[in-house]
C-alpha cells in the first residue's frame, strides 16, 4: 500500500470521521506539529516554531535494523534508529538524536510518526517498545532528567512503562525522593530511591492537557511531599520514567493505529497489523 502523501501528517486537529463501515471510525490525535509532504521524501512544517522549513525524510530498512535521517539542506540534523526484534515483527526505537539547536521544536515527533509508519507498512504485524537509558545506581549523585522528547512522544502515542510500576513504586519498595533541578534545556525532576531494582527512577512530570513536561518548581515540591499523588500521577502516565523501557500494551494498539494512520482506510490497515503486549 502506498503511503498517503497527500494529506497532513495524522497529528492534525481533526474531529473522528466515519469509514466506509460503522465498525470503523477511524479517531485521529495530534502528537507533534504538523507537516505536508512536498514530494516523496521531503516535508515543510506547516506549524510551531519551525513553520515553514523544509526538511529532507530518508527512510533504510533492512531484516534487523531500520534508520531514519532528518536533513535540512546538507545537514544531518536528526536520526532514528530501530531494531527489529524479532525481524519483521518486533519493532524497537532504540535511538533518537535531534541537533542541539533544533531541539524542543516536536521533531522528534516527527520523526518517530514517520519511522513507525514505514515499520507498519513494511510489515504484517508489528509490536512496538522505546529502549530508554540504563538506570542509575542508588548512590550516583550527578542523576540527570533525559529523554525528554522522546518521553513525551512516548506519552503521546499511548506508550507504558514496561516495568510493574504498581509494586515498583509500592511505598514499603521507596526509599526516598528527591527534586532534580532543571536546567536550561530540561524540566526539574525527581529523583526516586528503591530498595528493589532498578533502585533509581528519574522522572519528570507532563501538564495534563498539553502532555508537555512541567517546569513549576512547585508541583515537584508537592510530588516530593506527598508519595501518594506521586504514585497516582506515576500509574496515570503523568509522569515520564525517562531511565525504563516503555511499550505499547493491548489497550492503546488502536488509538496507536489512529495516530499513525492519514486516513479511515489506512486505519483499518493499521489496526489489523499493530500489535500490543
Amino acid at each position: 500500500m502506498a503511503i498517503n502523501r497527500s494529506a497532513d501528517i495524522g497529528v492534525a486537529d481533526a474531529l473522528g470521521r466515519q469509514g466506509e463501515t460503522t465498525v470503523t471510525i477511524w479517531r485521529p490525535r495530534r502528537i507533534g506539529p504538523r507537516f505536508r509532504w512536498l514530494d516523496h521524501d521531503t516535508i515543510k512544517l506547516v506549524d510551531g516554531a519551525l513553520a515553514g522549513r523544509e526538511f529532507g525524510l530518508a527512510t533504510d530498512i533492512q531484516r534487523t535494523t531500520a534508520e531514519l535521517v532528518l536533513t535540512e539542506g546538507k545537514e544531518k540534523v536528526g536520526e532514528v534508529s530501530i531494531e527489529r526484534n524479532p525481524p519483521g515483527k518486533g519493532v524497537i526505537l532504540t535511538d533518537i538524536g535531534v541537533r542541539e539547536r533544533l531541539r524542543g521544536n516536536g521533531l522528534a515527533a516527527v520523526m518517530t510518526w514517520c519511522a513507525f509508519r514505514e515499520m507498519v507498512l513494511a510489515q504484517e504485524t508489528s509490536t512496538f517498545r522505546i529502549r530508554m537509558v540504563g538506570s542509575p545506581t542508588a548512590g550516583e549523585q550527578d542523576v540527570e532528567v533525559r529523554n525528554v522528547g522522546i518521553g513525551v512522544v512516548a506519552a503521546r502515542l499511548g506508550f507504558e512503562p514496561e516495568m510493574d510500576l504498581p509494586q515498583v513504586l509500592d511505598p514499603r519498595n521507596v526509599t526516598g525522593v528527591d527534586i532534580i533541578e532543571k536546567k536550561l534545556d530540561t524540566p526539574p525532576g525527581l529523583k526516586i530511591m528503591l530498595r528493589s531494582d532498578p533502585l533509581v527512577l528519574v522522572a519528570f512530570a507532563l501538564n495534563p492537557d498539553t502532555l508537555k513536561p512541567l517546569s513549576e518548581d512547585s508541583m515537584y515540591v508537592e510530588l516530593r511531599k506527598d508519595r501518594d499523588l506521586m504514585r497516582d500521577w506515576a500509574l496515570s502516565g503523568r509522569l515520564v520514567i525517562c531511565n525504563g523501557n516503555y511499550c505499547l500494551r493491548r489497550a492503546k494498539a488502536e488509538r496507536f493505529a489512529d495516530i499513525l494512520a492519514t486516513d479511515a482506510e489506512e486505519a483499518r490497515l493499521f489496526r489489523a497489523r499493530v500489535r500490543g503486549f
